[in-house]
């Protein structure tokens, strides 16, 4: 459904709240969906820098699945290096190592991707070691992860990544939010209790749809951290 048609099924049950306010009701509804489904996977790629450990998460990322650099993938480590090698300047601190390595492995830091190396030596800091490097050498990276859809715009023919079978459940989410606000016309904490079981009942239908795989809405670009 487009999202002029989404909004009109709404509005049959809340005819005063206009598209605008819908709208973001329903991008609301969309995170939700897709938090609780993980029914959207998508790739997102860029090329890593030499010497650069960390890489921003693009915000509509809820799971990273995998990682590959040069379409191997890599292991997720467990934890973090104790060194930031590329969180200290050459001056005071260390450089881009001059050796590369292809066991690489990669870890999550808060809203930043960690690209390490292993290396044949340990490096020293401040009477600590670490095995690992930055990623040293440039490579593509892509990331396949669980994924929020794209935000309704003010553009009414956009219909979003969601099947088509499940997309209703964003106006029953929306329906059964809009009749618990008090003061409304249309408040209605009974009716508002209906909708929100047969969101569920989709929820639950659209997790099965997921864990076959059958959704994948496409590429996108990571972008590295600047320091």
């Amino acid at each position: 459904m487009t999202q002029k048609q989404l909004i009109e099924l709404v509005q049959q049950h809340h005819p005063d709240i206009g598209e605008t306010e819908l709208r973001l009701a329903l991008n609301r509804a969309k995170d939700d969906f897709c938090a609780k489904t993980e029914i959207i996977t998508a790739n997102w790629t860029q090329n890593s820098v030499a010497g650069q450990r960390y890489y921003s998460i693009n915000d509509a990322i809820l799971r990273i699945k995998d990682v590959q650099v040069n379409d191997v993938s890599i292991s997720r480590l467990v934890g973090k290096p104790i060194i930031d090698d590329d969180e200290f300047d050459g001056a005071s601190g260390l450089t881009a190592s001059g050796t590369t390595s292809n066991e690489r492995f990669w870890y999550v830091d808060g809203q930043r991707l960690g690209l390490v190396e292993k290396r044949a030596s340990a490096v020293s800091r401040e009477g600590v070691s670490s095995d690992y490097q930055s990623i040293s050498e440039i490579k593509e990276i892509r990331i396949t992860a669980i994924s929020k859809d794209a935000d309704f715009t003010s553009d009414l023919t956009e219909t979003g990544s969601i099947p088509t079978q499940f997309q209703e459940a964003l106006v029953q989410k929306v329906i059964s939010e809009l009749m618990l606000r008090q003061g409304s016309s249309s408040f209605n904490p009974q009716l508002s209790e209906i909708f929100s079981a047969k969101y569920a009942v989709v929820v639950k239908d659209a997790k099965s749809y997921a864990r076959d795989g059958k959704i994948n809405s496409g590429s996108a670009i990571i972008v590295p951290t600047d320091f």
